[in-house]
């Protein structure tokens, strides 16, 4: 009996990818003892196989990262070639020369925490999140104080309580008594206190910008 050239051809390829096909399986079933398998990936909005069958030819777009490739992934196995397991990285975080950043997760979701060195004060928002795009939200940027001097201050307008106490107290914001910055607050010693008096004046450190300092 004599086939046709195509036909031939055909059966042919076959045999090849699907000798091919069990090698990777093979691959697979080496591989899954150091391999971490996350369930059911296709339902995390930061996840995704990249590849279509029957030909999966993959890999990860932008900034995502792949964390593992093989020929099936998401249960729609390839005839050849691979698909890609990836997720949004948005890298290492850029941070203010004075600024301190806590955290080390820079997958998508992931919040990182922001502060100043002393003597600075934060300007913008105290955290940041990697977003699906993978880019940070806005970098804060830290602004040097300069000590104005020292104010009498209600402890009320520090925080809006009273705890008859002025100790641990500060405030940061739009300016205050002519101070975009209050702190160091200690207890007024002298003068007459009444018994019912609610708040207690408070001898505080006064900063502003040294840049509107002039």
């Amino acid at each position: 009996m004599r086939f046709h050239p195509l036909l031939l051809l055909f059966f042919t390829s076959l045999q090849r990818a699907s000798c091919q096909v069990s090698e990777w399986i093979k691959d697979v079933e080496v591989s899954v003892g150091d391999t971490e398998w996350i369930a059911k990936p296709d339902f995390l909005g930061d996840i995704y196989w990249s590849g279509t069958a029957p030909v999966c030819v993959s890999g990860c777009k932008a900034r995502h990262r792949e964390l593992r490739r093989d020929p099936c992934g998401d249960s729609n196995c390839c005839w050849l070639g691979y698909k890609s397991l990836c997720r949004v990285n948005c890298g290492k975080p850029d941070v203010d020369h004075n600024g301190i950043v806590y955290g080390n997760d820079w997958w998508v979701g992931s919040v990182l925490n922001y502060s100043c060195r002393p003597g600075f004060m934060l300007v913008g928002n105290a955290s940041r999140t990697c977003q699906a795009n993978g880019l940070w939200t806005p970098n804060p940027s830290c602004l040097r104080m300069c000590k104005k001097g020292a104010i009498e201050i209600s402890e009320r307008e520090l925080n809006g309580t009273c705890s008859s106490t002025c100790a641990y107290k500060s405030y940061s914001g739009p300016s205050k008594q002519g101070c975009t910055q209050i702190n160091n607050c200690k207890k007024k010693e002298t003068g007459w206190k009444r018994f019912f008096a609610q708040c207690i004046p408070c001898i505080c450190d006064c900063a502003l910008s040294c840049l509107s300092t002039g």
